[in-house]
């Protein structure tokens, strides 16, 4: 019988954590005043928050899917959560288009990592040092797996500065696409890492993401002022780094002067930031390799905190 509660119990937090992982992504998009990304009512390019309310549902089935395959003892099969994905967004009615391709690079090898612990019976309350040490597992899973769903997800997804790779991994849109099953999903992540921020991150380890983590922990916002911590730990991020969706889908000029924008944030009144912010716009920069970091990282903080709060519960 106990057994049976246990099981219950991980269960049920198994699938909090997944309803964590598909919101935050809406979460980070809610976040205002972010620099020249979809930021509150503020829209780039052909992306507003109306895309964002329905991406939840629209990623979920396939979370579920990973979060089936780590219970199972199944390999991760990034490549197939990522077509399953594209292929739902893609016919969306009310999406038809790609929010979150990015992000779900990060979210399903961290969801993963945590539903394996969880159903190990580990401890997750530390959620950073889950992921720190069960990374391998990730890195061993993505050399099982072939590029071939991986590369049907990038060309349907239409994702044209993706999929492009120095060296011998062949290109997304290779002709002959039985060499595919040559070459496995990590080694496309390896050899892109320092062109592609989301590929370094799986690669890594997670550094940025778990940064995210670290600072939203140590500042532990009220949900009266989670939205506003978002938008401060996503300037931190992108004055750190270049983005590399802005990198590759324009030029390295531009994803400097983002980065180099975002360090004066602190320093210039709210209505130079508003001008700033409307000019890059214009321009349709949009930093959203940065925003996925930052999203991943909202959803370990989340998990985190309801881990936490669930324990405190327990010893009372």
């Amino acid at each position: 019988m106990r057994e049976v509660v246990q099981s219950s119990q991980v269960l049920t937090k198994v699938n909090i954590v997944v309803d964590i992982f598909s919101t935050s992504i809406l979460l980070e998009a809610l976040a205002p005043t972010k620099l020249s990304t979809v930021s509150g009512y503020k829209s780039v390019k052909e992306l507003n928050i109306i895309h964002f309310a329905y991406t939840p549902n629209v990623l979920k089935p396939s979370l579920e899917e990973t979060t089936k395959d780590a219970i199972s003892g199944k390999n991760l099969r990034l490549g197939s959560y990522l077509l399953k994905y594209v292929v739902s967004a893609s016919t969306h009615p009310l999406l038809k288009t790609n929010t979150a391709f990015g992000y779900l690079m990060l979210a399903s090898p961290l969801l993963y990592i945590i539903v394996k612990a969880l159903v190990r019976g580990d401890s997750v309350t530390a959620v950073n040092e889950v992921i720190t040490k069960y990374h391998h597992v990730v890195i061993e899973e993505l050399k099982k797996e072939t590029l071939k769903d991986f590369y049907t997800a990038l060309r349907k997804a239409s994702i044209r500065h993706l999929g492009e790779y120095f060296g011998k991994i062949p290109s997304v849109n290779v002709e002959d696409t039985s060499v595919l099953e040559n070459f496995s999903l990590w080694e496309a992540l390896r050899d892109s890492m320092y062109s592609d921020l989301v590929s370094h991150e799986i690669v890594s380890g997670f550094k940025r993401v778990l940064e995210v983590h670290n600072n939203l922990l140590k500042e532990r916002p009220t949900p009266k002022k989670l939205l506003d911590s978002i938008t401060s730990v996503h300037t931190k991020t992108l004055s750190s780094n270049l983005d590399t969706l802005v990198l590759k889908s324009r030029n390295f000029n531009s994803a400097l002067l983002l980065k180099y924008l975002s360090t004066l944030r602190t320093s210039i009144s709210s209505e130079v930031w508003e001008r700033i912010d409307n000019y890059i716009r214009e321009n349709e920069l949009n930093p959203g390799s940065t925003s996925d970091v930052v999203a991943a990282g909202l959803a370990l903080y989340q998990v985190s905190t309801y881990v936490n709060q669930d324990v405190e519960r327990s010893a009372t």
